[in-house]
């Protein structure tokens, strides 16, 4: 492992125990889109590390260098040819040659000493690149975000039926198993998102280190926005949802139960439709529902504004289908919405579930059910009195309870300050690289 930034070993190492390390993540998204990259980049810069971000797998002329709350962020440029040739290669061998490229380069710029690794779109190529080091290796966190070998098999579902059998080929559930397998066991700290999560990885490879960090909101802090509390004594509920639509989200469940209640019972603003497959079905789908003016599907906001629309809303909404991959992931919206002070109607997969009822703090409904939807919301309808204290106990729950400074981040900082204790005193371990 590289030498440790002077002063790393003062005092400081006992109140910022990761003075000295620079941390450089791999990833597709961009911080502006990925929450749980940027709630990691402040608890690593509390602890003391100096964070860089690589962005890959994007269409760019030219490369970009931002510098986005103090982390610099690189955006390779991916001329539109090799920008088509490595979307391919990643798809079907979650490995590319221009990523392994980008990897290196970021590796010997930012010399960092820990890499940290987005998910197994990432991972192919650079568990391969941190090993392959020419003196020594760089340890790799692998941050699995999903249950990604049952994700890729829940999303297309939602495609058009050529482009479904011929993803079935280079993503079948059993090949993607096996490389989640090879990459869990070559990186040095695994972290998921969910406990559910976890018992899931810890028999793939047992000796691995694996840690989870759950999808937190932030603690509100002392000057933080106060949110309006109150809920809208009359009129249709309005329900909001924020966040990716994709089939496994369950948002078709909620505009079919929707058709199935008086017109003006309710109505639904979703925030993030994107120019998909799901979306256009989706869109479709509330045309031949009739619910044009019930149902409104609107682009990505900036995060000031979505958080204007979730408190705005009557009941915050996380509809997810019941899936190996749902039952297992942890979204950010759910304590978003908390935080906000909502109430929120939710399905009964586990690791949303239960937190709702801990908080009593809004409707569950059964995962994929239509008609137990529309009873719930139904049900939040009969009760409008008592949304005011449901969102009051969600937001109680997230300050005093369940938030990122209270259980992500002591779990993150702990789990990455002992992979550099061992690194250093050890040196990387030397694992060989992943073949598809």
């Amino acid at each position: 492992m590289s030498e440790i930034a002077p002063g790393a070993d003062s005092e400081d190492s006992a109140t910022k125990p990761l003075a000295g390390i620079r941390i450089l993540h791999v990833t597709p998204n961009h911080p502006n889109s990925n929450i749980r990259m940027r709630k990691e980049n402040l608890s690593y810069q509390r602890a003391g590390a100096a964070c860089s971000a690589l962005i890959l797998g994007h269409r760019r002329d030219n490369e970009l260098i931002s510098d986005v709350q103090g982390v610099k962020v690189i955006e390779p440029r991916l001329p539109r040819f090799r920008a088509v040739l490595t979307k391919i290669s990643v798809e079907t061998r979650l490995n590319s040659r221009a990523h392994r490229r980008a990897i290196a380069a970021a590796i010997i710029s930012e010399r960092p000493h820990v890499l940290h690794v987005h998910d197994m779109f990432m991972g192919g190529s650079a568990i391969p690149v941190a090993r392959n080091r020419p003196i020594e290796s760089i340890p790799v966190v692998l941050d699995l975000h999903e249950n990604f070998p049952a994700a890729v098999e829940v999303y297309r579902t939602a495609y058009p039926r050529l482009k479904r059998l011929a993803f079935a080929i280079f993503q079948g559930r059993r090949r993607m198993s096996r490389l989640e397998q090879r990459m869990i066991a070559s990186a040095d700290l695994v972290l998921t998102v969910t406990e559910e999560a976890t018992e899931r990885v810890i028999p793939l490879c047992p000796s691995a280190p694996i840690v989870t960090v759950p999808n937190l909101d932030h603690r509100p802090g002392m000057n933080s926005r106060v949110p309006d509390f109150s809920i809208r004594p009359a009129g249709p509920l309005r329900m909001t949802y924020v966040g990716t639509i994709q089939i496994h989200r369950g948002l078709q469940t909620v505009v079919r139960a929707l058709s199935q209640l008086p017109p003006g019972t309710a109505t639904l603003d979703i925030f993030g439709a994107k120019d998909d497959d799901f979306t256009t079905w989706l869109r479709q789908e509330t045309i031949r529902l009739r619910l044009a003016e019930t149902v409104t599907l609107h682009g990505w906001l900036p995060l000031e504004e979505i958080n204007i629309r979730i408190g705005e809303a009557d009941l915050a909404i996380v509809p997810h289908e019941s899936t190996d991959q749902t039952n297992a992931t942890l979204p950010h919206k759910l304590f978003e919405y908390m935080t906000q002070a909502r109430p929120v109607l939710v399905s009964s997969c586990p690791p949303i579930a239960k937190h709702v009822r801990a908080a009593d703090s809004g409707f569950v409904f059964a995962a994929g059910d239509e008609h137990d939807c529309a009873r719930a919301i139904t049900e939040a309808l009969r009760r409008r009195d008592d949304l005011q204290r449901l969102g009051e106990n969600g937001r109680r729950y997230v300050t005093e309870k369940m938030n990122w400074e209270l259980v992500s981040e002591p779990a993150l900082i702990s789990a990455v300050a002992e992979l550099s204790t061992r690194s250093r005193q050890a040196g990387a371990p030397s694992t060989s690289s992943l073949k598809p």
